[in-house]
């Protein structure tokens, strides 16, 4: 990813977060296709998943970012499917990353990291205002 992509999927992310862990998908289309390409980015090309696999990769990246029942994992999956980032075979039983939909340039970005810097932030402005 380049610097300057790396900062406007860093922007985005810190102000999606900027109070706190979300609590439900943004209203942003750009934000949302932004969150879709880094859930994406948690499955590997040319692997096959069953839902139960792909149910449990979204929960667990979403917990690390999301209030508990903020981002259904459910919903995020079929809006992965919408967009055609994870096809699913004609049975429903299996998902697939699909490559070309996929931007290069947001996959190395961790909602995650960027909430942590954001709390230590706002903690060292506390403990500089208590002083």
């Amino acid at each position: 990813m380049d610097s300057a992509t790396r900062s406007e999927t860093e922007r985005t992310l810190r102000r999606l977060l900027a109070n706190g862990p979300l609590t439900g998908l943004p209203s942003r289309r750009d934000d949302v296709e932004l969150l879709l390409q880094l859930a994406a980015a948690r499955f590997e090309s040319g692997r096959a998943y069953g839902e139960k696999d792909v149910n449990q990769a979204l929960r667990q990246w979403l917990a690390t970012f999301s209030e508990p029942y903020g981002i259904d994992h459910v919903s995020l999956r079929r809006e992965l499917v919408d967009a055609r980032l994870l096809v699913r075979d004609t049975s429903g039983s299996e998902y697939r990353l699909n490559p070309r939909r996929m931007r290069r340039d947001v996959a190395e970005a961790a909602p995650a990291d960027v909430l942590a810097e954001i709390r230590e932030e706002r903690a060292a402005r506390k403990r500089q205002h208590a002083s």
